[in-house]
Order: C-alpha cells, then structure tokens, then sequence
C-alpha cells in the first residue's frame, strides 16, 4: 500500500473525527529529534499528548526508544501534520513506524480516572516489600517476554510506568493455550481458595465465544486489580492503519485494540501479576488473544533527553 491509498484508509476511518497519531522511535540524532519535538509541541488543532521512554528490550526484534502520541482535530490535520513534519521526524530516526488510531471518546478515559480513584478509596491496595519474580509467561506472542521482564525488573519501581498494549482478537476464543495457567494455578494454590477462576473457565470451554469477548473476561478480573492500586487506561481506541514504516514489522499487521495503561508505580504491575486474582483471569487472554505488542516504559522528558 503506497502513501496515498494509506491517508485515503486514514480518511475512510476517520472522517471528521479526532485521530491518534502513533509514533515508534529509534532514535539516530538526539539534536535533531529535540528539535522537531519543540516544533511540533504547539501547533493549531495539534495535541502532543503522551512522550515515554520504553524499556531496551526488542519486541519481535524490533527496537523502540521513544513512544509518541499526537492527538488531531481530524483527518486533514492529521494529514498536513504527516505531510509538513514526517520527513524531518524521519531524518532523525534510525527507524520510525506510525500508527493511525481513533480514539475513544473523552469522556471514557475521564470516567475511567474518577473509578479508579473511587475504586482506590473504597477498596484500595498498598503493596508493601519487594514484588516477587515467580510469573512467566509461556505464550510470549500475548505477553512479555523474559528478556522484557528483566528489564522491567531493573528499573526504578518507584517510578510510574505506561504499558502500550496492541492487541489482536481471535476470531474465535481458544483454551488450547490454558496449559500455562493450569500450571500456575497449581503453583500459587495456597495463595487463594476461590473457586471463580475455575467456573469461569468451565463457563468458556461449554459455549463459543470471540477472542474479544474472552479478553473482556480477562480484563474484568485484571482491572480491578489495577484500580485498586490506582493504575488505569489513559488512552486507547481503534487502529485503523499503518502509515508509515517498515511493511515486515510487527506493527504493520492488522490491529484490533490498542490500550495505554498508566501505573502510579512500576511495582504495582509486578505485584499484580504475582497475585492469586491475576491467575485466575489468566488464560481468558491466552484464549482470546492472538498476537499483542506489550512494551513497557517510563515518563520521557518533553525535549527527548
């Protein structure tokens, strides 16, 4: 697909509505890159919305250093913005990927804040001590890596964290890949005595069901884990295209949902997927995922230092 038959693909999705652009960095020139972020950071219709710094660990082999969201009024700045800034971006980059996303209303993401906020008042958590290091995953194509993990491990966890998820839906939920939670429901048994997890389970396998509404079960138990701890998606919508970058990359598949999830501490995340709760709504991802970039990352200084 050439650029234009993509900008068309980005007006067909758009219209007049908002548009995210989405911009995966690896950086060649520091100088140069500072510079097209102060010339982008004040622009009509133009809202640099997220900066972070990801984790050094490749997803698929591929290498991200910077993350960048800028929100448009539409698909014609969207546009003019790519076709006035693209090209200097580029010049700065070793690499540089772009994805188009529609985001979801305001008002979700505002009402999201205010439940996480209740959430943590009426029923909140303050993990104490060092988070354990027994999670791994066996499906690496849905969730982090070891390697990633390791990096993960070594950084300030004190420090808030954003998890960039990619998501892409099974046509259809399978629990062939449940393996890896039956085995860590056994390990962690003595943790919690709750039966859900399992009848969920059961509910799964006796009805067919989408990828989505699988990853919805899962997102329902893993969410109120997050809200308790004050951590809640920020930013999230459609993707609708891939404007720019490397067509063999992974970023150039077809995406389902891409959420963006702020976490008031780094270690919030590992206590989380320690917990007896967070097993228990494991493998409805495992069922209802086919493929995810999860890139794990900090707060970046607004000049890109």
């Amino acid at each position: 697909m050439d650029k234009d038959d993509r900008y068309a693909a980005l007006y067909s999705g758009v219209g007049r509505n908002r548009v995210a652009l989405i911009f995966h960095v690896r950086l060649g020139s520091a100088t140069a890159y500072r510079s097209w972020l102060q010339r982008t950071g004040s622009l009509t219709g133009v809202r640099r919305l997220h900066q972070v710094k990801v984790d050094p660990a490749p997803r698929e082999g591929m290498w991200i250093d910077e993350v960048v969201i800028v929100e448009c009024r539409c698909a014609d700045v969207a546009v003019t913005f790519l076709a006035d800034y693209l090209s200097e971006l580029e010049e700065a980059c070793d690499e540089l990927d772009v994805l188009a996303v529609v985001p979801e209303p305001r008002a979700v993401f505002a009402a999201v804040k205010v439940i996480s906020w209740l959430t943590r008042k009426l029923k909140g958590c303050k993990d104490v001590g060092e988070p354990g290091n027994r999670w791994k995953a066996d499906d690496t194509a849905v969730w982090p890596d070891h390697h990633q993990m390791e990096i993960a491990r070594a950084q300030n966890l004190d420090a808030p964290l954003y998890v960039y998820n990619l998501n892409k839906y099974r046509p259809v939920a399978r629990y062939d890949h449940g393996a890896s939670q039956y085995k860590q429901e056994s390990q962690y048994k003595q943790e919690s005595q709750d039966k859900q997890g399992s009848q969920d389970k059961q509910d799964s396998h006796d009805k067919q069901e989408s990828g989505e509404a699988a990853y919805d079960r899962y997102a329902k138990t893993a969410g109120f884990e997050l809200l308790r701890r004050g951590a809640y998606p920020v930013y999230g919508g459609k993707p609708i295209g891939f404007l720019h970058g490397g067509v063999g990359n992974m970023l150039a598949d077809q995406w389902d949902k891409f959420i963006f999830v702020r976490y008031p501490r780094r270690r919030d995340l590992l206590f989380i997927i320690e917990s007896a709760e967070f097993h228990q709504g494991e493998c409805h991802r495992d069922a209802g995922l086919e493929r995810a970039v999860v890139l794990m990352s900090s707060e970046a200084s607004s000049l890109g230092e």
